[in-house]
């Protein structure tokens, strides 16, 4: 009978292709959500109102903080994933030029031979492959003639020139291709030959911008040891977003539309020309006062004249005439102003010639004849210049209403530059200029993870660092055009790596109290585990039930004992101005000689709680100190469970492949005859 039941509810509520299981499915996930967040307010309000450490509030308020946090963060994966998307591939078009990048740095030719050889062989009439090479290098551009692929590298316009890292080369690559539609691949993304006729049925719909497909690892050793896979991320979380018109653009594995890109690179150059504008003004107004010249008069003037001509200039903006019309405006009134004081330089040049030809002097008669009959000339070809720095004004303040943008090798990047995660932010911008985008979550490219712990702690902080970046240069809350729902799924991807130091707070809270017997509750009791418990039990089970058929035990390990990477990736996004992008080593090379330098916050936290663990016991049983027991049980109990979570990082450290045991891509990839 038991066992009749359990089937009979696997096959209702289980991970179904049925669409009407498919509902039944998302309706239980939308009960137990309903209750683990009645359950979750029923614990934080609570804690606010009930359970303070009034004695302690130094350290009371800022657990109760993190633990906010935490149940805001639930709050937001709830509403992700509330209405997710299963979608089957509407049929190809008949026809549809398609450009294939494949993106590379200083990959070993090997392996990206390998993603060229099957990019080659992808089944589709339209296509052209073309090899971005951003080395620059020999070998490469002979792999690209060696397979008749197309071979970009970037000219001697980006020579001293920003480069923005991939997504330079992506948007170099744009101004020497045409097709209507580009799969971007990177170096070790081995696509399969039916990735473009898959997905590429999507574009039917003109608004949709991108389509988005699984990054999927073929060289994760057994276990996942780096937790290098996101079958979570690639399953529930993205297809929770594309419910939300907000799946991102990862940088790989997608199809863009050429239109939308073009349209954003526009779009985003004269908003960008604009605010550099509206600075430029501004700060013109704070150098007006700074205008100096001998002549008091002519110093009022000057002044009079550019506060005029910036008053016009705003004006302009308002009734949003064309940018070139407004920077015309200003540079005719610094050109007026620079007239006006050379003239009244020749004048006083002019009455001293004067005076020594009365006294006598022939060549000051002649010099002055020359400047009376040519005063207008010598005056435009004196401030020809027209850069205002002969008024004290700084050349950087009017190099602001130069819209050439000399200072990039590429006026219009499609491909937002904002930050080393150019796909989250392209996919942002994508959003607020009122484009779709769709994920289809079948696997159709293979790549490779990192397969040692250095490496994979090195891509993570890169992401983590870049997502940061986003929401400090394209704060999701202030970009316009974005609805409120992926206002709030931007967010809860940012938000996420902020949590370190809140999980630092929810580390060490364990090992504070079992040394110094200070807790941030006002008592450990069994109203707290009733409130606690019910909140914890039902969020682990209908996380379980969401990730249903899924591994993510991994996952949440390293979602906590990352947290030292997280606190270093938001003080770096937040104090240092560029951080350079490193392309993520996929060899497996040699070990960090000091492994203690990649896990010792987390191995520090291990031995710390241990310590406080073996104090605990000896202060309630021994010494009789002012732990309880519910105080010493429930710390216990949490210290274990971190210490349980970090080791992961301790592992990774030691790995060791199983003997024999070799990553090997499908051969279903290769059909390039």
């Amino acid at each position: 009978m038991g066992l009749n039941l359990k089937n009979k509810f696997i096959e209702n509520f289980g991970p179904n292709d049925d669409p009407v299981k498919q509902k039944k499915r998302i309706a239980l996930f939308r009960f137990l959500a309903v209750i683990t967040s009645a359950a979750a307010l029923n614990y934080i309000i609570w804690r606010y109102v009930k359970s303070l450490n009034m004695n302690a509030l130094w350290f009371a308020v800022p657990m109760v903080i993190a633990e906010t946090y935490g149940i805001i963060e639930s709050f937001l994966f709830i509403y992700m994933v509330w209405k997710p998307i299963k979608r089957q591939p509407p049929e190809p078009p008949e026809k549809a030029d398609v450009d294939v990048f494949i993106v590379t740095f200083n990959e070993p030719v090997e392996l990206v031979r390998k993603t060229v050889e099957a990019a080659s062989g992808i089944t589709w009439e339209g296509k052209k492959v073309y090899l971005l090479d951003d080395g620059s290098r020999l070998e490469m551009k002979a792999l690209a003639e060696e397979f008749h692929c197309g071979y970009i590298t970037r000219g001697i316009e980006w020579a001293h020139k920003p480069r923005h890292a991939k997504a330079g080369n992506i948007n170099n690559a744009m101004l020497q291709t045409s097709g209507e539609y580009i799969l971007v691949l990177d170096a070790d993304q081995i696509p399969e030959s039916s990735i473009i006729k898959k997905i590429i049925g999507y574009f039917e719909d003109p608004e949709v911008a991108f389509i988005q497909t699984p990054q999927h690892f073929y060289n994760i050793p057994p276990g996942d040891p780096f937790g290098n896979d996101a079958p979570l991320f690639y399953g529930p979380i993205q297809e929770g977003k594309d419910g939300h018109n907000a799946a991102y653009f990862c940088g790989s594995n997608g199809m863009l539309r050429r239109e939308a890109l073009v349209q954003l690179g526009i779009t985003s150059f004269v908003e960008e020309m604009e605010e550099q504008v509206r600075h430029g003004i501004k700060a013109l107004k704070k150098q007006a006062k700074t205008i100096q010249t001998p002549d008091r008069v002519i110093t009022r003037q000057a002044r009079d004249i550019l506060s005029d001509g910036l008053k016009t200039a705003e004006r302009l903006m308002k009734q949003n005439e064309p940018l070139e019309i407004v920077s015309d405006e200003i540079r005719k009134t610094i050109h007026q102003i620079e007239h006006l004081v050379a003239i009244d330089s020749f004048d006083e040049i002019a009455d001293m010639l004067k005076n020594l030809a009365v006294d006598g002097d022939m060549n000051a008669a002649e010099a002055y004849n020359h400047i009376i009959q040519d005063e207008d000339s010598i005056a435009e070809q004196t401030d020809s210049a027209k850069t205002g720095t002969s008024i004290g004004i700084d050349s950087e303040v009017f190099e602001n209403i130069n819209l050439t943008r000399s200072d990039e090798a590429i006026p219009v990047q499609s491909m937002s530059t904002i930050s080393i995660t150019e796909d989250m932010a392209t996919s942002m911008r994508l959003h607020a200029a009122g484009w779709k985008s769709v994920y289809h979550s079948e696997i159709l490219a293979y790549g490779l993870a990192p397969e040692d712990l250095s490496s994979a702690l090195k891509q993570r902080l890169r992401w983590a660092q870049g997502t940061v970046q986003v929401f400090l240069r394209s704060n999701p809350f202030k970009l316009k055009g974005l609805t409120l729902s992926q206002r709030l799924m931007y967010f809860a991807t940012i938000n996420s790596y902020f949590n370190g130091f809140f999980n630092l707070l929810l580390i060490i809270s364990p090992i504070f109290y079992l040394f110094t017997a200070i807790a941030p509750v006002s008592v450990w009791s069994w109203g707290f585990l009733f409130r606690l418990l019910p909140f914890f039990i039902l969020n682990k089970v209908t996380f379980r039930y969401l990730s249903w058929g899924i591994s993510v035990w991994r996952g949440e390990q390293y979602d906590l004992a990352l947290f030292p990477l997280f606190i270093k990736a938001t003080l770096t996004a937040l104090f240092k101005k560029e951080i350079p992008f490193v392309v993520t080593s996929k060899d497996r090379k040699k070990r960090d000689k000091s492994k203690l330098k990649l896990i010792w916050p987390q191995l520090s936290i291990i031995i710390l709680t241990t310590a406080a663990i073996i104090y605990g016991f000896i202060s309630y049983f021994i010494l009789g100190s002012g732990l309880t027991f519910f105080g010493l049980f429930i710390n216990t109990f949490w210290g274990i469970y971190n210490a349980i979570m970090l080791l992961v990082v301790i592992r990774a450290a030691f790995y060791k492949l199983p003997e024999g045991w070799s990553p090997r891509p499908p051969e279903t990839v290769f059909h390039y005859g």
